[in-house]
């Protein structure tokens, strides 16, 4: 705790970073004796001298007590790489975090995960994408995400809504003031609340800063044991991870999308490079190796009555009534209240209009 007290403090200072943090570490064997060093001492270590000149200008304003007992009192726990909960997985990376700051279930950063990311500004069938994969991997596996606006949120969100866990890595501090996006604190809250985890390498109080979330992506990446892009143009935050995941030797999964589609530019991009196209969650459960139930969604029409069953097993695909009717022969008006039930049970839901779809 006394090394972890001194560390938050040194990653307190802007322009500080897991380079500066480590090297400080190595040289003088802790935390607590870096602090108190002096310039000549600070400069032998090698560090650059905008990092030398930022912990000199900053450090006598700093209280490393005051800061830790801020971190006990805001319910944030911190960890380093000494500590058994820091995740294993982010030990592989290149330059991982030298510490994490989190609120909520600290043992999700050891659990098997799969990153969920795409645009802020997707389209309808983006969403509908995300969710639909999305609930189904949350059986299996933590859904990681950056807690951004967009795709992030509807992973987030599903992942909440099926009773799984999900973990949002920030690229700004995790305090109430710091979170970005600020529409989204009170999914950070929620996440926190349902057994999910909040977490940055960022100290509490940090804004969020464009050169941040670059960084940020590399967590993303590094905590999963792959990367799934739904949709994103071909120079986005999600295609910064997915590059980032090959470099970490994790899987990168894509979703295909229309080739008129400014989103779908990115996606069909990393499957031209040789990510894996998928277009079920069970493309990827299987290339990650995890056993599921194959019947898929099949298995929620048992029990179903006859003309439920026989609406249910067409509906592969979004159709309208009056296809339906050509492919079941029933009356509009049967098909009509039989749907209806299906939506009731949570089988199906309108997509507009008199269209309707599968939801498992």
């Amino acid at each position: 705790m006394t090394d972890l007290k001194f560390l938050h403090a040194f990653n307190s200072i802007p322009g500080i970073g897991p380079v500066t943090l480590r090297a400080l570490k190595n040289h003088f064997g802790n935390y607590e004796t870096a602090w108190y060093a002096n310039e000549s001492a600070l400069a032998s270590v090698g560090i650059t001298a905008a990092a030398l000149q930022s912990i000199l200008w900053k450090r006598p304003s700093i209280h490393p007590d005051k800061g830790l007992g801020t971190l006990i009192r805001e319910g944030i726990w911190a960890i380093h790489e000494d500590d058994p909960n820091y995740p294993e997985s982010l030990k592989e990376i290149p330059s991982p975090p030298a510490v994490i700051y989190g609120k909520g279930d600290i043992s999700l950063l050891n659990t098997r995960s799969i990153a969920v990311v795409g645009t802020r500004k997707p389209t309808h069938y983006g969403l509908e994408a995300a969710e639909k994969i999305t609930q189904r991997l949350a059986d299996f596996l933590t859904i990681v995400s950056g807690l951004a606006t967009g795709i992030d949120g509807r992973a987030h969100e599903t992942a909440l809504d099926s009773g799984g866990h999900t973990l949002a890595v920030l690229g700004s501090g995790i305090d109430q003031n710091s979170i970005f996006p600020p529409q989204h604190k009170g999914l950070a809250r929620r996440i926190i609340e349902n057994n999910g985890a909040v977490i940055s390498e960022y100290a509490p109080g940090t804004p969020a800063l464009k050169e941040h979330f670059p960084q940020r992506n590399r967590i993303v990446s590094g905590l999963s044991q792959g990367v799934l892009v739904i949709e994103a143009p071909e120079r986005s935050g999600a295609l910064i991870t997915a590059r980032l995941a090959l470099e970490q030797n994790r899987d990168v999964f894509a979703l295909p999308g229309s080739i008129f589609s400014l989103y779908s530019r990115g996606p069909l991009a990393l499957i031209k490079e040789g990510a894996k196209c998928v277009t079920t969650a069970e493309d990827i459960l299987e290339e990650l190796g995890i056993e599921y139930n194959k019947e898929g969604a099949e298995k929620f029409a048992a029990g179903l009555g006859e003309k439920e069953k026989l609406i249910f097993e067409i509906l592969t695909e979004p159709l309208g009534v009056d296809a339906i009717k050509v492919g079941t022969n029933l009356e509009t008006s049967a098909i009509i209240a039989t749907l209806s039930m299906l939506e009731l049970k949570g089988l199906i839901k309108n997509t507009g209009g008199d269209t309707y779809q599968r939801i498992t």
